[in-house]
């Protein structure tokens, strides 16, 4: 027996000793130190509540099924323990409680689950129909329906990173993990754990995944503390389903995820003292999670603090320690909070027109008023043909000497580079009206701006008051002050080194570097230029009506084109690739109105930025694999985005920081996600105002689908004109309690007041509105625990006068009726009222059921009766529309045609007057005639041409109308000079006012008579060859005759 065994018989001897009873151990074995791992260390004994267990090793070297066998013979309780070193083609499961020691140990996993799953143990994938676990993960190791399992000191790697349902640890239904100290490399997920219980993982270092470092699904209770997870691609610690599954995160380190901290449809998490560096989207993102507290965490260089999406609620943000991305100059904003309402969340509902909620009312409005692009045209043939004299600039020549060259130009002239010459250490200036034609030459920038700018042309970057253009950025290209300049078919590499964005400032030299640098220029045109390198490609400030076409801008260490500024320009077909942080930056100026269509923008934070200015247009671009966003709207407004191709981003596009007006119309999107678990795109995030300090930050957030509103209960009146009613109002919570001294607004016929709850939540309100139907909408703002609220209540307020508006024909026997009533709906009896109309007051008794009447004697036309009442100062008005007798219209007609003047009669009850006597008067004269079966009575006009009025008398009723004779001989006076050619001439004219050919006129001047035939157009012509004086000419024609003067000087 050796030594073991001695011990153990001494030790249950003595406990036989002391008990009353034995306990005998019949499956006892011995084995010494020198068994190898395929002989392990074995076996518990038990006796009463004593438990031993055993410790197994594994030898460095042994294969997947040699582990595997050890583990199956293992017990609840025992330890194994690994040897350090290297274990190649590892694929095992634990299915009972053990105790893991790495000690340092690699377990690398296969590359492949083998053909048919081969490389997995059977159990692991068998249904459990079979007797298996059902698996469909690939993990290098499995915990599976087990408890107390703890996991120590091991690093683990898996080879296999491109399926997406891969992991290096999968856990799966069991309870009290402990995962501690442990290194997880590679595959999809790092570790998934599947609906456990009470886990903990801790100081575990997990890297190079290509979806997620730890995933948590509907994993209740599970503590993820001390940990670094570095360049999990999608989120560093990924925290989804499960009712509950209060979770709680804490300590850890998170470096280079898309999303650091990810917590979906789940709730009751805590969230506090992580640092998150170097996430490209957001640091923490809740996305239809709920009851989550989050502070104390340090968000460092993602752009994004929190990002809340679809159907959270309940979220707590406390204070948090924000060092989010930021550009020092110009200003990149960062997004402290970010929310993706789930009201937008597919393609067809993110479509509307937004603006800040901190400052624009109404935020949303479901319209999509965009005006149709009108069609750009750009003459290239013209703007590419040399103009001028044409300068050629040999390859080799040196900057100073391009310079030379430059400045003894003239307006109009080109210059031109030799075909696909390359030109070193360039650095030249433009500042006069001519073109650049590049033919493919490649202009290459110094790397710096030499000894006291040595390198930059003394003119650039002088003082203005000097006599140079203080321009403060280093470029290979500058243009000043041009108009109509042209820049094509060039080449440009900025050499500038690059600079590090966690130290660089405004005066940094790095950050001020360009390839193309414009300013202060009109009609500019860049095109079919290669643009590399530099921290912004082609920068153009202050410009207007600039054409930024067709260009290849790419590797820029900030963006790829700016426009600062420059108002009116069109940036198109242009190609951006990696520009770091904006593919086209529009930004500044009032407008500047900029047309932004046709580009390809890959591989930026934010593909299009518009920032602090209006008017833009952006479509038909396409955007892809943006970090961030697709197209980002900060600070700007009264803009379209439509048309456009929105791929491979997470956020299609955001609002930002008091944007206005901004319209998102139909767009192509195609935005990250992953299959599953699901990592839902967001369409459209706001990021507004009120959110955008640390401070403003903190609050309790919920989606406006999920939101606790605060209840507004208002119910609707009806009641009669200033009675005394009062709007009554009572403002609670959402859990009933009241909201005591709460602001609330009530918008009533177009006016709003302001109003204040009392100590019971309650506001009252005289309603003295004039009588009608009216829309009263009470409205909450909400606050941080409570959402806003508006409810709509019906007022009808009754009029203490009704009556009827009226029609009668003039002084027939129709009265107007009006019923008088006080503020309690009862009649006014015997009452003396006021009517009011035409100007005159009169004054009237109402009758026992408080009704007055008022004869109407008024001459025909469209009246309003008013009537007050004296009891409740109530007034209402009512159309009183007389009707006229007599329907006549003004005649026009020409001398002695057959026109006459007619007018219909009506007797006072509204039917036609027939065999009516009516009377005329015309000129002075009266003329009587009878009416005939359609009550017409019409008078023939045999006056002279003038203008004449025709009363027409019935009844005692009298109508005016014109009458206008037109002549059928037409002159006019004549003035002229002595002997000058002028002909006074006639016009005849037939009844219908056509010209007549062929008549004699006569006309009698100065006493001498002449005559005249009219020629094709009815006129006669008479040469006028009198002294010069005053003369009288009387002209004959159709028994007519007429007269005029002659003035002769």
């Amino acid at each position: 027996m050796n030594k073991k065994g001695l011990i153990l018989s001494i030790f249950i001897s003595l406990i036989v000793i002391l008990s009353s009873g034995s306990v005998f151990a019949e499956d006892i074995s011995n084995a010494n130190s020198d068994d190898s791992a395929s002989s392990p260390i074995a076996n518990d004994a038990v006796y009463g509540e004593i438990t031993t267990s055993s410790n197994y090793t594994v030898h460095t070297g042994s294969n997947s099924s040699t582990i595997q066998n050890i583990i199956n013979s293992m017990h609840d309780g025992d330890v194994l323990n690994f040897e350090k070193g290297e274990y190649k083609d590892i694929c095992i499961y634990i299915d009972k409680n053990i105790t893991v020691n790495g000690n340092g140990a690699q377990l690398i996993g296969y590359q492949t689950p083998g053909i048919n799953n081969t490389n997995i143990p059977d159990i692991v994938k068998n249904t459990t129909k079979t007797g298996g676990y059902g698996i469909s993960n690939f993990a290098t190791v499995y915990i599976l329906k087990t408890s107390n399992v703890k996991l120590n000191g091991l690093t683990m790697v898996s080879l296999n990173s491109t399926t997406y349902s891969n992991a290096v640890l999968y856990a799966y239904q069991s309870k009290n993990l402990e995962i501690i100290n442990n290194t997880i490399i590679g595959s999809s997920w790092g570790i998934y754990l599947q609906t456990c219980v009470n886990t903990t993982i801790n100081q575990n270092t997990i890297k190079n995944q290509a979806t997620t470092g730890i995933l948590n699904f509907g994993s209740a209770k599970s503590i993820i503390k001390n940990n670094k997870i570095t360049n999990a691609v999608n989120h560093g610690i990924d925290i989804r389903h499960g009712t509950g599954p209060n979770v709680t995160v804490f300590n850890n380190t998170v470096i280079g995820s898309k999303e650091g901290i990810y917590l979906m449809h789940s709730g009751g998490h805590t969230v506090y003292n992580n640092t998150l560096i170097n996430c490209t989207i957001s640091s923490i993102t809740c996305y239809g999670s709920s009851n989550i507290y989050i502070y104390n965490n340090t968000m460092f260089k993602s752009r994004m603090g929190v990002l809340l999406g679809s159907g959270f609620s309940n979220i707590t943000i406390g204070e948090n320690n924000y060092k989010l991305a930021n550009l020092p100059y110009p200003p990149t904003f960062v997004y402290y909070v970010g929310i993706a309402d789930s009201a937008y969340q597919s393609p067809q509902s993110v479509s509307g027109t937004y603006s800040d909620s901190s400052t624009y009312s109404p935020e949303y409005a479901n319209k999509i008023d965009i005006e149709a692009p009108k069609d750009i045209v750009i003459d290239y043939s013209g703007i590419l043909k040399p103009t001028g004299t044409t300068y050629t600039v040999p390859v080799g020549t040196a900057s100073e000497d391009i310079q030379k060259m430059i400045d003894s130009m003239k307006d109009g002239d080109t210059l031109s580079f030799e075909k696909n010459g390359i030109y070193e250490n360039i650095c030249i200036y433009i500042d006069k009206n001519i073109k650049i034609l590049g033919n493919n030459a490649t202009l290459i920038g110094y790397e710096t701006k030499g000894v006291n700018n040595s390198n930059i042309p003394l003119k650039v970057w002088k003082k203005t008051n000097e006599g140079g253009y203080g321009c403060v950025y280093f470029s290979v290209l500058y243009l000043f002050n041009t108009d109509n300049a042209v820049v094509s078919d060039l080449n440009i590499v900025g050499k500038a080194p690059g600079y590090n964005p966690n130290t660089v400032g405004t005066t940094t030299d790095e950050y001020k570097t360009t390839s193309i640098y414009s300013e202060s220029n009109k009609n500019i045109t860049i095109t079919n230029c290669d643009v590399k390198g530099s921290s912004w490609g082609i920068f153009l400030q202050y410009n207007k009506n600039a054409v930024i076409a067709n260009n290849n801008i790419h590797d820029q260490y900030t963006t790829g084109l700016i426009n600062f500024g420059s108002a009116n320009s069109i940036i198109a077909n242009n190609t951006v690739t990696n520009a770091v942080n904006h593919g086209i930056d529009i930004r500044h100026g009032t407008g500047p109105n900029v047309t932004v269509f046709n580009n390809t923008i890959i591989g930026s934070k934010e593909g299009i930025y518009l920032m602090h200015s209006s008017g833009h247009k952006v479509y038909n671009n396409t955007i892809i694999k943006c970090t961030l966003s697709s197209i980002t709207a900060y600070g700007s407004g009264n803009e379209a985005i439509f048309n456009n191709t929105l791929s491979g981003s997470r956020i299609g596009i955001i609002v930002g920081g008091g944007y206005y007006n901004v319209t998102i119309g139909s767009n192509n999107y195609n935005l990250d996600r992953l299959p599953f678990p699901p990592s839902f795109p967001y369409y459209i995030v706001q990021a507004d105002n009120k959110y955008q300090t640390p401070d403003k930050a903190q609050g309790t957030y919920y989606d406006s689908a999920k939101e606790p509103k605060a209840v507004i209960i208002v119910d609707d009146i009806t009641m009669y004109y200033k009675n005394g009613t009062k709007l009554h109002i009572a403002l609670k919570d959402n859990k009933g309690y009241n909201l005591a001294d709460t602001p609330i607004t009530v918008t009533i016929n177009g006016v709003s007041y302001n109003k204040t709850t009392d100590k019971n939540g309650a506001v009252e309100m005289n309603i003295y509105l004039k009588p009608g139907v009216y829309t009263a909408t009470v409205a909450y703002a909400g606050n941080k625990t409570i959402g806003a609220n508006s409810v709509d209540a019906k007022i009808t307020v009754l009029p203490t006068i009704t009556g009827n508006n009226i029609t009668k024909m003039y002084q027939n026997g129709t009265h107007f009726f009006a019923a008088f009533v006080n503020g309690q709906g009862k009649a006014l009896a015997n009452t003396k009222v006021t009517f009011n109309i035409n100007g005159v007051f009169y004054t009237k008794q109402t009758n026992d059921n408080g009704i007055a009447n008022l004869n109407i004697m008024l001459r025909p036309g469209h009246y309003i009766l008013t009537a007050y009442n004296p009891v409740t100062c109530d007034e209402q008005g009512f159309s009183v529309d007389v009707k006229s007798l007599i329907e006549a219209s003004d005649l026009t007609k020409y001398y002695l045609n057959a026109s006459r003047f007619q007018a219909t009669i009506y007797n006072k009850d509204g039917s036609l007057a027939v065999n009516k006597e009516v009377t005329y008067n015309i000129n002075g004269v009266f003329y009587t005639k009878t009416t005939d079966e359609n009550g017409v009575a019409s008078l023939g006009i045999s006056l002279r041409p003038g203008n004449y009025i025709i009363t027409t008398i019935v009844d005692g009723l009298a109508m005016g109308n014109n009458v206008t004779v037109m002549p059928t001989l037409v002159t006019k006076d004549l003035d002229m000079k002595y002997l000058d050619g002028s002909d006074f001439t006639a016009q005849t004219l037939d009844g219908q006012g056509n010209p007549l050919a062929n008549q004699n006129v006569s006309f009698n001047v100065n006493g001498v008579f002449y005559h005249k035939v009219t020629d094709k157009d009815g006129i006669a012509s008479l040469k006028i060859r009198l002294m010069s004086g005053e003369y009288i000419i009387t002209s004959y024609w159709n028994n007519f005759q007429t007269g005029n003067t002659i003035k002769i000087a």
